[in-house]
């Protein structure tokens, strides 16, 4: 009896689902430190596809291609499934609207290939990692580590054959990252596949922060399966580290002051309003015009200017730093600001008094230094300008550097955060009594 286009695609869908299934359970036996991740997601079938997709929820899936791949080559389905799931452990679909969607999602192609070809497992291998290896080795030469972002910010300054490195680097599909192709792709699709769950994707990046956070434990605990992989111990280290929002941050220097404002808090419009309208102009109350306020009055942004710190990256930091202040409103009128450079001595100290002042130095900063890294002849200088009553109320320093430098021994009376750039396993501890707070590139970038 001849079979019907839609039978013949049931049981296609069954037997697709099937390799998957029997692909997840070789992944728990091969890799006990990923069993958490590779039975997080749910198979969906999705011919729109074409190949793999996931959101961070379920792993769609072409039954058409999934036959054809296994048939011609069983390891490509593995390396396949292990690559989406690393995506998800990294977290490379909960990503900003504004990024290159082109340059990311090559950049994280790489990131998770360079990582599965490192663990150097025999149900991981197939054919064309040759092709891969010679971009690998270019980048790692570079770069301090293969993260996607690091990845994704070499692309857009250094020129590649990106849709070369597509064809070699493709293994999944990633339409439904982005909340405007998943969209247009859900409207295509049928109702199964809840297109509601883009409201979930919060709770879903708490949960694979999660996942990741207990692989981190595992890796740990079960090293030596881990098929050797320093870079994937490194890679869950540094997508694990802790991450803070920089505006947040900065509100950790904010002082009391009074600001010539109406408090909105206090002051009752409706009788205002009312005498104005009753006694021509002549209100009943008049507005407080005095409200406690936080925001920034003396502070001071210390620049490591010993090499490491490049000029374009430091001029964005001090970009974003400002973007975050104007939007805040946190600004007084007048301000104390110190801009400080500093290699291994003072190289050069700005001394800023407004808003038009910051702007400018921005605009026109010139980088001093290059030399080496000591983080004491700022701390001398301030501690010899509160001595001289230089400022009024310092709240604290800001210290934008790598992290490589000689740090003073005493904490000092006032607050002292160290902005660091980048995750580095190697990077010196930092005094206890130091904040510190990790940036990559594209968080100082993100937001400019």
């Amino acid at each position: 009896m001849e079979i019907t286009p839609a039978e013949r695609q049931v049981r296609l869908v069954i037997a697709a689902k099937d390799i998957l299934s029997f692909v997840r359970s070789r992944l728990f036996v091969e890799f006990r430190f990923i069993d958490a991740a590779v039975g997080r997601l749910h198979f969906v079938n999705d011919e729109l596809i074409r190949t793999t997709a996931t959101d961070g929820d379920k792993l769609y899936y072409s039954a058409q291609y999934i036959i054809k791949t296994y048939n011609d080559e069983q390891n490509a389905i593995n390396r396949s499934f292990m690559h989406s799931v690393l995506h998800c452990v990294f977290r490379h679909q909960f990503v900003s609207p504004k990024i290159n969607k082109d340059l990311w999602n090559l950049a994280c192609d790489i990131a998770v290939e360079s990582i599965i070809t490192e663990m150097d497992a025999d149900i991981l291998k197939c054919r064309g990692e040759q092709f891969e290896e010679e971009t690998f080795y270019k980048l790692k030469t570079e770069l301090k580590t293969m993260t996607a972002e690091r990845i994704y910010k070499y692309l857009k300054e250094e020129p590649f054959d990106i849709d070369e490195l597509k064809n070699i680097f493709y293994r999944d599909n990633h339409i439904l990252w982005y909340p405007d192709e998943k969209e247009k792709h859900d409207n295509e699709f049928d109702s199964q596949n809840d297109s509601n769950n883009v409201n979930k994707y919060k709770d879903l990046e708490k949960e694979w922060k999660n996942i990741s956070e207990i692989m981190d434990v595992d890796l740990e605990t079960l090293s030596r399966e881990s098929g050797g992989s320093k870079a994937l111990v490194q890679a869950i280290k540094e997508v694990n580290r802790d991450k803070y929002d920089y505006r947040e941050f900065l509100k950790k220097f904010a002082v009391s002051g009074e600001d010539i404002i109406v408090n909105d808090d206090e002051f009752d419009y409706i009788y205002y309003t009312y005498g104005l309208n009753k006694y021509e102009n002549m209100p009943l109350i008049e507005p407080l015009e005095y409200k406690e306020t936080q925001k920034i009055n003396d502070f001071v942004i210390a620049i490591d200017t010993s090499g490491s710190c490049q000029g374009e990256v430091v001029q964005k930091f001090l970009e974003k730093t400002y973007s975050i202040l104007m939007q805040q409103e946190s600004f007084f009128n007048k301000i104390n600001v110190r801009i400080i450079q500093c290699d291994d001595k003072i190289e050069d100290e700005a001394l800023i008094k407004s808003k038009d002042d910051f702007k400018t130095y921005i605009k026109f900063m010139n980088i001093k230094g290059f030399g080496g890294t000591d983080f004491r002849p700022v701390f001398e200088r301030v501690n010899e300008l509160v001595a001289k009553k230089e400022f009024k109320k310092l709240k604290g320093v800001i210290y934008f550097t790598d992290g490589y430098g000689h740090y003073p021994e005493n904490m000092p009376n006032y607050k002292a955060a160290f902005i660091f750039l980048g995750y580095d396993a190697q990077r010196p501890t930092p005094p206890a009594w130091a904040i510190k707070l990790t940036l990559d590139e594209t968080e100082i970038e993100e937001g400019l």
